[in-house]
Parts: C-alpha cells; structure tokens; sequence
C-alpha cells in the first residue's frame, strides 16, 4: 500500500499503513482514547511514548524543537523536512534493506517557510536494550549496523549507545536517525564519530570525512588556544 497524504489543521499527514491500522490508532491517541507511557527524550519540547494498540507496540515523537542556527535554517530552506523524506526513503526499500532501523508509520508536519514546527512521527518498537557502551564486545556489529545504513542511503548522524538497540536476537539496531542535512556529511559524521570516541576505523572515509576531520582539528586548536 503505498503512502497516503492529506492536510488537516495545517499539518501535512503522511500514513504508510502497512497491514496496520494506523489512521484508527492515530484517531484514537488524539482524542485520548490510549494512553501513552512516557519515556525520557532528552529536550523539554520533545516528547516520546511508548503506545500499545491491537496488540502490538509503536513509538510516538513530537518533536516541536525549532534550530535556530543559521546552518540549520539554511539546510531545512535547501532540503525541506526531514520526518516525511525520512518515511519515503524507507517506504522505498525492501524490508531486509531496512532491517537495521525501525519503520516509520505516521508523520504530521507544520512546517513554516520549509522549516518544521511541530511534528508527530509513529515509528515501529524494536523489543531490546539500548547499549550501555560501545566496546570491543558490540563495535563490530554496530560498524556492520552503520556500514549497512549508510549503504542504503541513510545515516544515523547522532551516534551514541543509547541509539543503538540490542534485540533478543543478539542484533544490534539504530534508532532515532536524524539526518536532516546533507546525507554525504551525515554519512561522514558517524564515520568520523566512530572512528575518533569509539576507535571503530572505517575504509573508504572520502572527501567530506577528511574536510569534517579537519574543521574538528581546527576546532580544538581554537579551544587551546583560547584556554578551554
């Protein structure tokens, strides 16, 4: 089935209802019909739930945090928002190409001038643990993890223990992707950031991993010199 959309209060709605009913759990959660079990977000104007429907769990983002950093703004003007091109990308590869990262079900965005406002994501629950740390017992599975996200034209672009679930099966997945700029920078991002907190080296770094490196260098230089 493929994407459904439609306006409604100024929100874009974008529904992939995968044998699922997903615009009945949606109408249900909006007019407080389930109750959602609150889990920790990191930001004061995001939150995320946990929410059971016909027996099967789902995670819900609202996410109504503004970046107002010209970079930022500059990226939404040239790319557009991220949750709806997220959810696309995904509708559009096979479900074993997809498997190191949860399905995205439902996105409502207002956006304003490009630049997203508010916006609802219902993501597919992955049953697991997030890592405590990435070490020498997980890092190879986490580097296939990101080896095979970026393969398919994703990124994770926010790596950290946390955003990586061991399942019952012993596989390690990455939540909460948040590429929302260049996906060749996002790319060298988590290349970068494995290779230099968690010692996982990656081949094939390119040109823009080399230019990221150098503007971090750049970076520390200024902070030695200025006494920090």
């Amino acid at each position: 089935m493929p994407i459904s959309k439609r306006k409604v209060n100024g929100y874009s709605i974008y529904i992939n209802e995968s044998n699922m009913d997903i615009s009945a759990l949606m109408h249900k959660y909006f007019n407080n019909e389930i109750q959602g079990a609150r889990l920790n977000s990191g930001h004061e104007l995001r939150t995320v739930e946990l929410i059971e429907f016909n027996s099967k769990k789902f995670i819900l983002k609202n996410d109504k945090e503004i970046d107002l950093r010209l970079e930022k703004r500059i990226q939404s003007i040239i790319f557009g928002s991220f949750y709806s091109r997220l959810m696309k990308k995904l509708y559009s590869l096979r479900k074993d190409q997809r498997a190191c990262t949860p399905q995205l079900y439902y996105v409502a965005e207002k956006v304003k001038f490009r630049q997203c406002v508010d916006v609802y994501a219902l993501y597919e629950y992955i049953e697991g643990t997030p890592l405590k740390a990435i070490d020498r017992e997980n890092s190879y599975r986490v580097k296939q993890c990101i080896t095979d996200l970026h393969q398919v034209g994703l990124a994770s672009n926010d790596i950290h223990p946390e955003n990586f679930i061991q399942t019952r099966n012993d596989e390690i997945k990455v939540i909460d992707l948040s590429f929302k700029g260049s996906l060749k920078i996002c790319q060298a991002n988590d290349i970068y950031t494995l290779r230099n907190k968690y010692g996982i080296n990656f081949s094939g770094k390119g040109v823009v991993f080399h230019l990221i490196s150098t503007k971090e260098k750049l970076k520390k230089l200024s902070r030695r010199l200025r006494g920090k």
